[in-house]
Formats: C-alpha cells, structure tokens, sequence
C-alpha cells in the first residue's frame, strides 16, 4: 500500500517555470535538487525529533528492563 501514510510527501519548487508540486518522496527517490523545498523539508523533518528522541529512550528502558541491555557508564 503505497502513498498512503503521506509522511514522505515532499513539495517541490520549479525556479524557470515557478510551479509547485507535492511529490511522494518514498515512491520517487532520485529527486532534482534544485527542485527540493529544503526549507521547508528542514521544517517538516524536525518535527520529528522529539518524538524520535522519546522513542530511543523508552525502547532503552524497555531493553534494560528485560536485560538485554546493559545501562550506560556513567561518564
């Protein structure tokens, strides 16, 4: 089932014609680059860092927990 979650759309900006388009960045990964909205992809992916950031820490608690992970050295 592709294109279904739109987590990977992706707008893109034509600077000669001045057209805008979404792609889905999934489905089509060789991309132009002077077409890529870097801004606005800086954006949208740093809207993920924090959830990132919880995941990584619960899934440590989760695998110390059970014992399959040591905790760190502290430093």
């Amino acid at each position: 089932m592709k294109e279904i979650c739109a987590q990977c759309l992706q707008r893109h900006y034509d600077p000669v014609s001045g057209t805008e388009t979404v792609v889905f960045s999934c489905f089509n990964q060789d991309q132009e680059l002077d077409s890529v909205d870097f801004p606005t992809l800086r954006r949208r992916l740093s809207q993920n860092g924090a959830q990132e950031k919880l995941t990584k820490l619960w899934v440590d608690r989760c695998l110390r927990h059970l014992g399959w992970r040591e905790a760190a050295a502290a430093e």
